[in-house]
């Protein structure tokens, strides 16, 4: 199809204004490009953004930060953008059936009194675990913030008998056989498990469970920078620090910073088809018919709304787009929001530490054993009995997000399967809302007496209000099926696509979801690469627009006029 008459109005057209959208925008913008920004929700950053769960109670659908990188960070100058962290400690209340609790603190040596509570010998063990797992990932040299390896690169690597005995373990084994190797108590062997199987559709017992344990020492690996909320450093996951004025408030700097470099945001600006023509990308047409017209254009969505739903089939190869439409749309996300007129107490909570414990995060998954149960049942189809629980009381760390008095627990939920084996979401969602109330009450004694409005959300509205597909917060499960040279498919996973001037920024590209920027970042970079080199896409066709004083590890510049 031949386009004519298209004015290019803009440099870049990013579709999406999520996290990761408008950092690849914000990269882009300080290296001089006129980039425009489209979303079509009324508010900027997908599941970050603030969200009203009911009047005067605001807080977001992710609930923390853990994994923001500080090279996005500092690069964005975020924190002169309005960005600032408070950081409570205690950090993690991880309670426990049995009435203990493990309660994470920054400080190393009163996280290793936590862990000697549960087993002398797992201090040691707890810190070998992690010392293996960052050693591996500098054998392994797979960067975060460059194109990865195919598979063929990364086994290429594996120079020695131990570093593919480590290979298979992490990315071939299951988190509940390596935490085996190193750990005795079961109890710390349930907290480290649920780092691997978060948000993934799989049990501590699948092979590949172990993978996401390697994200933090591939960072580190890949990155020296250094900040005072560096997640990356931090003894614990979930230590990183809470974000004052919510999570809202990461991706309204993420806009200020974009703006201040001459980029434009426009809301409630959905995107009907992108514009393609002969083998190039050259704009887009939005809901309203407005067309316009960009040298390059970037989509923050995933794989099968970018290319199955807003690319006419004749311009995509029948193959590529057969293989996008096989990638699993699967994910196991339920949310409870709660507004309370107080926060109960956790009958875990050490004496003296009661409120210290409700300013920090949450997680409830008592055992391997809990973990797996709750994901069988959702294999099969039903709405976990044992649900595992990632929350937070947001009002703590900042009380100006509900009224005057009143708090708010803001929980994720896993599992709950997209499609239910008897019902459907419409009647179910409800039932399965107040069961989850009732396993936090197990934790929580007297919360359901302090009630004073709920909402949940199943995987249903996740998708269609979030665009999550499946109601998968990383598009894309972070398993080795779907990492390295694979995300999101083969032979595309440098954020390019098979039309020049088509690039993906979002969680199903390396290196993956949760809130890290890296996807932004690293499909900036690529952009801008292929843009200095006289090129657009895999074909290598020229864009016209000029890159002038930037340079790949931290574009800076001001957007021509």
């Amino acid at each position: 199809m031949r386009i004519t008459g298209l004015v290019k109005r803009y440099d870049v057209v990013l579709i999406g204004g999520g996290h990761n959208g408008l950092t690849c925008a914000a990269y882009l913008a300080r290296a001089g490009l006129r980039v425009l920004v489209c979303e079509r929700r009324h508010i900027v950053g997908g599941p970050c953004a603030e969200y009203e769960y009911f009047p005067g109670y605001r807080a977001s659908i992710t609930n923390s930060p853990g994994s923001l990188e500080p090279r996005v960070v500092a690069d964005l100058e975020l924190e002169r953008h309005g960005l600032t962290f408070t950081h409570p400690d205690p950090t993690l209340m991880f309670p426990f059936p049995d009435g203990r609790a493990f309660v994470g603190w920054r400080d190393r040596a009163q996280v290793a009194e936590q862990i000697r509570r549960f087993s002398p010998r797992d201090v040691d063990g707890y810190a070998a675990l992690f010392e293996y797992l960052n050693r591996f990932a500098e054998r392994l040299g797979a960067s975060l913030f460059e194109a990865p390896p195919t598979l063929r690169a990364l086994v290429s690597r594996l120079e020695t008998p131990e570093d593919e005995e480590a290979f298979a373990k992490v990315f071939l084994g299951s988190v509940s056989d390596l935490l085996d190797e190193f750990l005795e108590s079961a109890h710390l062997k349930s907290m480290l498990a649920m780092l691997g199987v978060m948000s993934n559709w799989l049990s501590p017992l699948s092979p590949g469970s172990a993978t996401w344990l390697m994200m933090r020492p591939m960072s580190l690996a890949s990155s020296s920078v250094a900040a005072e909320h560096d997640p990356r450093r931090q003894v614990l996951r979930g230590s990183t620090g809470l974000p004052l004025g919510g999570m809202g408030s990461i991706v309204r700097a993420m806009r200020a910073s974009l703006e201040a470099a001459g980029g434009t945001v426009r809301t409630e600006c959905a995107i009907r088809r992108i514009l393609v023509d002969g083998e190039r990308a050259i704009g887009v047409v939005l809901e309203d018919g407005e067309e316009v017209g960009a040298g390059i254009v970037v989509s923050n969505l995933d794989p099968w709304t970018t290319y199955l739903d807003l690319i006419e089939a004749p311009n995509l190869q029948p193959e590529f787009r057969a293989t996008v439409e096989r990638l699993p749309r699967r994910g196991s996300a339920f949310k409870v929001a709660l507004a309370l007129d107080a926060i109960p107490d956790f009958a875990a909570a050490p004496k003296g530490l009661e409120r210290a414990c409700a300013g920090c995060q949450f997680r409830i998954a008592p055992s391997i054993e809990y973990q797996d149960r709750a994901f069988e049942d959702a294999k099969h189809g039903r709405p976990s009995q044992g649900p595992v629980f990632w929350g937070l009381f947001p009002t703590m760390a900042d009380p100006t997000l509900a009224p005057p008095g009143r708090h708010l627990l803001s929980a994720n939920i896993f599992h709950a399967p997209n499609e239910l084996s008897d019902g459907a979401w419409s009647t179910e969602r409800d039932r399965f809302g107040e069961h989850c109330i009732d396993v936090l009450e197990e934790y929580l004694p007297g919360l359901r007496d302090r009630i004073v409005d709920r909402r949940f959300w199943s995987p249903a509205d996740l998708e269609a209000e979030f665009g999550l597909p499946g109601a998968n917060i990383t598009h894309l499960d972070m398993t080795p099926r779907h990492m390295f040279g694979l995300r999101p498919v083969a032979g595309f996973s440098d954020h390019r696509s098979p039309i020049a001037g088509l690039y993906n920024c979002g969680s199903s590209t390396w290196p993956g979801g949760t809130v890290t920027g890296a996807p932004g970042y690293n499909a900036g970079r690529q952009v801008l690469a292929d843009l200095a080199e006289g090129g657009g896409g895999k074909s290598g066709l020229r864009q016209p627009s000029a890159i002038e004083g930037t340079t790949h590890d931290a574009p800076t510049g001001r957007n021509r006029s």
